[in-house]
């Protein structure tokens, strides 16, 4: 575990140093248990009390310059290790709202493919994730 999460906050670092260019955000989310969350270039990057996640964004965009909603699709996977271990592939759907400057909050959907390490059994399932974050 405690392997696992040093790796995990060296590669967030190691991320954070090599995009300064880049809108950065990290902040607090529920995904894989509560944690920290972190968005880097194009990809969300997430690390819980129950698991991890990384999702590269493929897709962005905002719906009118009236309504300050973006919306974004992606691609990632998982590793949960609370109870049994499972890993997964999913694509996740989200909205954003910035609602102050360089704050704002998010909410997805993932339709995921799980895979129980445990029992080596594959199913589908919906996973959620709500955050905020802070950019700098």
């Amino acid at each position: 575990m405690n392997k696992i999460l040093t790796s995990s906050m060296c590669v967030v670092f190691f991320c954070m140093t090599t995009s300064a260019a880049a809108a950065n955000k990290i902040g607090l989310a529920v995904d894989q248990g509560f944690g920290i969350t972190g968005q880097f270039d194009n990809i969300n990057a997430f690390i819980g009390n129950d698991g991890l996640s990384a999702d590269y964004i493929f897709n962005q965009g905002s719906f009118r310059e009236d309504i300050p909603v973006n919306w974004y699709v992606g691609a990632g996977g998982y590793y949960n290790w609370s109870g049994r271990d499972n890993i997964g592939a999913r694509l996740p759907l989200g909205l954003t709202f910035p609602f102050a400057k360089r704050w704002d909050i998010y909410g997805q959907v993932a339709p995921v493919l799980d895979f129980d390490l445990d029992k080596n059994d594959l199913k589908f399932k919906l996973d959620f994730a709500v955050g905020i974050r802070y950019a700098f």
